[in-house]
């Protein structure tokens, strides 16, 4: 009894000194009708943006820069979004509607077709890109993640290689 009882209190130091001080985020993004929604986790909580921007803040200031860019791009994939789907409207509208006889006939089917795909093309790179940002925010204050890439560190081109520099 007492061995299993010095060996779970070892195990749990063990534990307990290889946890994390902070608390790891997760992300939960979901698409709703319009646009998606990207909310942050702290276990099953989900977190305000006040509560993020301060974590964010106290941890890593580049990492809080991450998230500012985050909800801007999924700012601006709202309103091109909002701005797609209301031109589709439009276009069903006024292809469905019937229109008035008039000598000169009124084209406007084809443009407010190609608007409303261009808009929804451009919704959907922004709406790439801040998922992106914020699996990239999530991972910058998870595991400290900067923008130098580790994995070309030792074998860089413009090291000298038998005495001689390549450079480009």
């Amino acid at each position: 009894m007492k061995n299993t009882g010095l060996l779970l209190l070892l195990f749990c130091l063990a534990s307990a000194g290889h946890s994390q001080t902070q608390p790891y985020l997760k992300l939960d993004i979901r698409q709703n009708f319009i646009t998606q929604k990207i909310d942050f986790l702290d276990g099953p909580k989900r977190l305000t943006k006040l509560e993020i921007q301060e974590l964010m803040a106290r941890e890593n200031p580049e990492t809080q820069d991450l998230y500012r860019k985050t909800i801007s791009q999924s700012n601006l994939n709202s309103i091109f979004a909002v701005a797609g789907l209301a031109v589709s409207i439009g276009t069903i509208v006024y292809v469905v509607s019937p229109q008035r006889q008039s000598f000169t006939s009124s084209n406007l089917g084809l443009p407010l077709a190609l608007t409303s795909i261009g808009l929804e093309i451009v919704s959907g790179v922004f709406r790439r890109n801040a998922r992106n940002l914020a699996r990239e925010t999530v991972d910058s204050y998870n595991f400290g993640r900067t923008d130098q890439p580790v994995y070309f560190e030792e074998n860089r081109i413009d090291q000298p290689i038998f005495s001689k520099v390549i450079r480009f």
